[in-house]
């Protein structure tokens, strides 16, 4: 597994789920996409001004932020508060993209001067972890960075265990274990908060049933207790087809984005980069910066 089978499917993951990103209405993007998303499309809802096809919604472009701020420092550990000004920074920049809850929230503790995140309950902190694993597969190391970097805007303590159960099952299928068997080991440590084995039941049980009714009635929308099993559904209805679990996640609708990140991560793990299209990676508007910042 090289930094590219790990990082850019996530990103993939991210692009792919932009069209319809936030759209709560599994039908009508059935209507819009007959057969599937298998190419990249411009946002249908207002949340993304300015973005077209290929680009990436406000989880792509922060994730890209921390692959910055990880080549910069050579993959070191995340230096806080100096990544954090770093993070404020590109995103200000970023005047197309859309500042959800946990952004915003972030922001005003920056401009007052206070070093602490949001209390955003969001599976979108726990999203960004993929650029980690070009830079280490130490799970000593790896660990208390997924934790770090998304306890730079998310303060809840489940969204923060969300990125270590992801970081620590993404780790054990690039090792070669199976979801079932990489999800229960991940489930098995200790957490302060995530309910980690429960959460894993109800995303192998919505995986047997019927995928959009069962993860309507967990709640498509960014919240981590929703968006964490249906991810697992997800990966587990269609571990033998990655292209089909991003674009199963993408027809789903709600918060696919964030979804789509952690189940590219794991589907790139399982599977490698040439299981994927070759022109969701051409036609990624980012592609040579991506490129440029991850280790050859």
């Amino acid at each position: 597994m090289t930094a590219r089978d790990l990082v850019l499917p996530s990103f993939f993951g991210d692009a792919l789920a932009l069209g319809p990103h936030w759209v709560y209405d599994p039908p009508k993007i059935a209507g819009w996409y007959a057969g599937g998303i298998r190419s990249y499309d411009a946002p249908r809802s207002t949340y993304h001004p300015g973005k077209v096809a290929g680009d990436f919604t406000h989880y792509g472009d922060q994730t890209l932020a921390l692959l910055e701020s990880l080549a910069a420092d050579d993959g070191s550990l995340i230096n806080w508060p100096t990544d954090w000004r770093r993070w404020a920074e590109h995103v200000r920049d970023e005047r197309t993209s859309y500042f959800d809850g946990a952004t915003r929230g972030t922001l005003e503790n920056f401009t007052a001067g206070e070093t602490e995140p949001s209390d955003s309950h969001d599976l979108g902190g726990a999203s960004r972890i993929a650029p980690l694993f070009a830079f280490t597969r130490d799970v000593g190391q790896l660990v208390p960075l997924a934790r770090t970097q998304t306890a730079l805007t998310h303060g809840d303590p489940q969204v923060i265990d969300a990125a270590e159960f992801f970081a620590r099952a993404a780790l054990s299928v690039a090792g070669g274990a199976g979801f079932e068997e990489a999800f229960d080991e991940a489930a098995s440590h200790p957490y302060d908060a995530l309910p980690a084995i429960d959460w894993v039941t109800l995303g192998r049980d919505a995986a047997a049933g019927e995928l959009a009714a069962q993860a309507g009635e967990l709640g498509l929308g960014c919240g981590v207790e929703g968006a964490f099993p249906i991810t697992l559904a997800v990966a587990f209805r269609h571990e033998a087809d990655p292209v089909e679990a991003l674009s199963a996640n993408a027809m789903l609708g709600g918060d696919s984005a964030a979804r789509g990140m952690l189940l590219g991560l794991l589907m790139g793990a399982r599977h490698g980069l040439a299981a994927f299209p070759v022109k969701w990676r051409k036609e990624l508007r980012s592609i040579e910066t991506i490129e440029r910042l991850l280790p050859q």
